[in-house]
């Protein structure tokens, strides 16, 4: 019985020794595959829009190996541990992989759903194309503002954004005017001259020249968008239902400071 043990003991710490050997000989060598220079190469071409030289090459696989070597020690320190950008990367990482592998390209008709589901969302925007006369509150009273239409030689004073304004939207006007003006243009139907308009800075003088309606193009003027936009709303969804299913096999604390119960 005895020697039945010793033998299992000796087998045993052999087959230990051997496979410390292989790992710790791994440790130290480094593979540069055909893959990975056909990338390297790859990325190369799209950044500088040319193959690179055999110099350069050589240079680009130096650079890769040097990485991978800093790249080891640094596990081998434990430097990335505790660290918030490695552990942000690793997230992303993470998620990319999740939602590559949970998502798969719609047909038509699941596309023409997603698409009927979320109209508002492709709706083109009401666009005007208009200029103005801009008279400050700090120096300008609303009746000399009002003067300007009976005699047009009455200066208005310098406006930051301009005088000229192309195919703007209800939002973009309201990023730049405030909320009364582009209300005051969003109500228009038809174009019209020498409105007075408020607006967060003071009076103008609005000239609107063209209006574009919003409108609701057809599905299949906008397949390609809706596809891109149908995939990253996937994605989100796939990689919310897998974090949340993850936390759940976690047993989560938290400090009783911040406890929101």
């Amino acid at each position: 019985m005895s020697k039945k043990i010793l033998i299992f003991l000796s087998i045993a710490l052999f087959l230990y020794l051997f496979d410390w050997f292989l790992n710790n000989d791994n440790e130290n060598m480094i593979y540069v595959s055909d893959n990975d220079i056909d990338f390297l190469v790859a990325t190369w071409n799209d950044q500088m829009q040319r193959p690179p030289s055999e110099e350069e090459l050589k240079t680009i696989i130096e650079n890769f190996i040097q990485n991978e070597v800093l790249y080891r020690e640094a596990l081998k320190l434990n430097l990335d541990r505790g660290d918030i950008i490695v552990k942000r990367r690793l997230v992303q990482k993470l998620g990319f992989l999740k939602q590559e592998e949970g998502v798969k390209i719609p047909n038509d008709k699941e596309l023409k759903k997603f698409f009927d589901e979320n109209k508002s969302e492709f709706r083109i925007p009401k666009r005007l194309s208009f200029n103005h006369i801009f008279f400050s509150k700090e120096s300008r009273s609303l009746k000399e503002v009002k003067q300007y239409l009976e005699d047009k030689n009455i200066k208005g004073d310098p406006f930051l954004l301009g005088r000229n304004f192309s195919d703007k939207t209800i939002r973009q006007i309201q990023r730049d005017f405030g909320d009364k003006f582009a209300a005051s243009l969003d109500e228009l139907t038809t174009l019209k001259n020498d409105l007075i308009i408020e607006s967060i800075y003071g009076w103008h003088i609005v000239n609107v020249s063209n209006i574009e309606v919003s409108y609701l193009p057809e599905f299949n003027f906008i397949k390609d968008k809706l596809l891109d936009t149908y995939l990253l709303v996937k994605k989100d969804e796939v990689l919310k239902k897998y974090t949340e299913d993850l936390i759940k096999s976690y047993d989560v604390s938290l400090s009783k400071k911040y406890s929101f119960e």
